[in-house]
């Protein structure tokens, strides 16, 4: 299953089950082996795929561009209830992106039955290089859309590792087009929403 989002959910599980078809994750195939039932994916509430999360001092100044991978754990009304990394952004920015990721809202997983249940999903948060941005006169608060038919305005930016350094350019972009490390599906540790104070 497939949400074509900026920050986008891309994998779908019920807790503790794994999928044993492909999934097509932002162009690529990730595999994952085992079984899962079958449901109606969760879907983001309220959601703008174009919006960039806030940026760091450190993320400005490194002249970033970088990307969240986490796993997002939904209960049965949509909240998020945890959340954990499968692959870190850098730069100061985790607390960032788990704030982010407790701000999202869904739609609730159904089970075979059509009752809610609680799943996961996979979820990308990303920071294009301010520069970048600035460049192309874009505010840091948006992807843009560009051209006809419109598409967003990074296509063409190079992948990370992709080509040559460009060591003489003051400010050699390139994206950060990492896939989350799956490995960390069960090892990495939950991270739970902050207690609030009343």
């Amino acid at each position: 299953m497939r949400c074509l989002l900026f920050i986008a959910a891309l994998l779908c599980l019920a807790p503790g089950a794994r999928a044993d078809t492909p999934i097509e994750v932002t162009g690529e195939v990730i595999v994952v082996h085992g079984k899962v039932p079958t449901v109606t994916a969760p879907a983001a509430q309220r959601y703008n795929p174009l919006k960039t999360p806030p940026y760091t001092d450190r993320a400005i100044n490194s002249d970033a561009w970088t990307r969240a991978w986490m796993m997002l754990d939904i209960d049965e009304t949509g909240t998020v209830v945890r959340v954990k990394f499968l692959k870190k952004p850098g730069y100061d920015l985790e607390p960032i992106a788990v704030a982010e990721a407790f701000k999202q809202r869904f739609s609730a997983a159904l089970d075979e039955q059509g009752q809610p249940m609680r799943s996961r999903v996979v979820w990308s948060i990303e920071w294009p290089s301010v520069w970048w941005l600035d460049s192309i006169a874009s505010p840091r608060s948006a992807m843009p859309m560009v051209g006809s038919p419109p598409h967003r305005a990074d296509r063409d930016v190079p992948c990370r590792g992709s080509g040559p350094l460009n060591l003489d350019m003051l400010h050699p972009v390139y994206k950060d087009c990492s896939q989350p490390d799956l490995t960390k599906a069960d090892s990495a540790p939950w991270i739970f929403p902050p207690v609030q104070k009343h």
